[in-house]
């Protein structure tokens, strides 16, 4: 090729080959070691999630214990109870720690990764170069925030689907905290769309506490007392779209005998109409008179065959008038109602905080 031909050649343009450009690749660079970190998380953790499962599995299937729920043992499984019980020591450690970094997993997105985001770039001064650069504010926001959200959403999605999965393998199977039902705080805030708006919000909160405080451990430290309280709130809302659901049945009171002894409510039917894995509100009493007097579950023993355990100072006044007893529960069928509602108000929090983070980056002096 001679020297004519070579400058015949276009100019090399090396930012077109790029997939990001501009802000958005300066932060791609100046995350990198968070977000791999935060995606190798994801990515170990979902792996571990199908290797256990596969685990405990190939056991069930050895075992033949497939329909075996340590909660509500069937009568087919009564000959069973020694192999569902080495289940439970063989894989209880290991299903409990599993529970809790799926619980930890999005707190530690908006602590570790999305509270130092912004924050460290005001409390190094980074930022300003930026907005000397003929950059606008909200650009430079976006930038700085599009990418994480981006990824987060993907990595959420993929843990959603792999966590669903493993919480239908193991719910009912052992008796470690988080996976005796459904309704548990373990099992409804680590499956299904769940984690997906929890991981998101906690992102979003991170980043919009960064960029109020301007400082990392201050930032890190408010991110993790917020996602924890927005989080409760956002649990005790999935009931919003999910009525509760009420069983009336006949009792039959036993008289107390020694005055420190229980008063027995004996429920009758109402136990095997309450479908099995109800997430139960409250029990109590109704009187004659139609007034309900519910039992505080601190000082009530359901007995094994339904019975009710009242002290005898609580139950006294009303014991000739009571004459049935009710149940408000939330049947099993209410799991993906109340899975949406936690997802749809995690996005409505999500999206006020961008709006409020591209609010306020404009008052920032």
């Amino acid at each position: 090729m001679s020297a004519a031909d070579l400058t015949t050649l276009p100019p090399a343009r090396p930012s077109q080959r790029r997939l990001l450009r501009g802000t958005a690749w300066l932060g791609l660079r100046q995350d990198r070691t968070p977000l791999l970190i935060a995606g190798a998380s994801v990515v170990l953790l979902c792996g571990w999630l199908l290797y256990l499962g596969s685990r405990i599995s190939g056991f069930v299937e050895e075992q033949h214990i497939q329909g075996c729920n340590v909660v509500y043992f069937p009568e087919s499984c009564k000959a069973l109870t020694d192999q569902a019980i080495a289940l439970d020591m063989k894989w209880g450690v290991a299903v409990t720690v599993t529970g809790w970094l799926l619980a930890v997993l999005p707190v530690a997105f908006g602590v570790f990764y999305a509270a130092p985001l912004l924050a460290r770039e005001f409390e190094t001064g980074t930022y300003a170069l930026a907005w000397t650069q003929s950059v606008s504010r909200l650009r430079w926001l976006t930038s700085r925030l599009g990418l994480p959200m981006l990824l987060t959403l993907v990595g959420s999605c993929l843990l959603g689907v792999v966590s669903t999965w493993w919480g239908g393998l193991v719910e009912g199977r052992f008796a470690v905290p988080g996976y005796y039902h459904w309704f548990t705080w373990m099992s409804r805030s680590s499956s299904g769309p769940s984690i997906v708006g929890f991981c998101l919000l906690s992102v979003a909160l991170g980043a919009a506490v960064g960029l109020v405080l301007r400082r990392v451990v201050a930032s890190i430290v408010v991110t993790a007392v917020l996602t924890l309280a927005v989080r409760f709130a956002v649990d005790a809302g999935r009931y919003l779209l999910a009525p509760v659901q009420e069983v009336v049945g006949s009792v039959r009171m036993a008289a107390p005998g020694a005055p420190d002894r229980m008063i027995t409510v004996t429920t009758g039917h109402l136990p095997t109409v309450t479908p099995l894995e109800s997430d139960v509100v409250q029990n109590g009493l109704l009187t004659n008179d139609g007034r309900r007097l519910p039992v505080p579950s601190d000082f009530v023993n359901i007995l094994p065959d339904g019975a009710l355990e009242c002290p005898v100072t609580e139950c006294k006044e009303q014991y000739q008038s009571i004459e049935r007893a009710y149940t408000l529960f939330h049947p099993p069928g209410d799991e993906w109602v109340m899975h949406w509602t936690q997802a749809g108000l995690s996005l409505a929090v999500t999206a006020a905080l961008l709006v409020f983070c591209a609010v306020w980056v404009r008052r920032v002096r």
